[in-house]
Parts: C-alpha cells; structure tokens; sequence
C-alpha cells in the first residue's frame, strides 16, 4: 500500500507529461506548408467601407465628361 500511495502519483504525472510532449510531436506543424497556403491571411471582422468620390475628383472629372458629351 506505501508502494501505491508514494509512487503511484509521480509515476502518472510522469506519464501525462510524456504524453503532453508526444502528442506536441505528433501535431506539430508540418515541415514544408501546402503550396496553396499564403504567409499571410487578409481576413477582416469588419469589411472595408467604398467611400464616395469626393468632390474634388468629381470636379477634376468633369471636364472630360463635357468633352465626351460635346464629340
């Protein structure tokens, strides 16, 4: 009964952590990434807003568009 009660506990805390490490080892990231996999990601939460022409672009356009109308 000593035997059980002294050596039992390390002996399993022994073995939980052997296997912690194998099961590191055993799910570790792959040597060489699959080809179609980028380094990096573009994920958002949020997308990103189209934001409206703003005035000074419509007013640089408008000659342009005068011109196509007048041909």
């Amino acid at each position: 009964m000593v035997f059980v009660a002294i050596l039992l506990p390390p002996g399993l805390l022994c073995l939980v952590l052997a296997l912690g490490r194998y099961e590191e080892w055993l799910l570790g990231a792959p040597a060489h990434p699959p080809r179609h996999a980028r380094a990096r990601r573009h994920l958002s939460l949020v997308p990103r807003a189209r934001t409206a022409p703003t005035p000074a672009a419509e007013r640089a356009t408008e000659p342009a568009r005068r011109a196509a109308d007048a041909a």
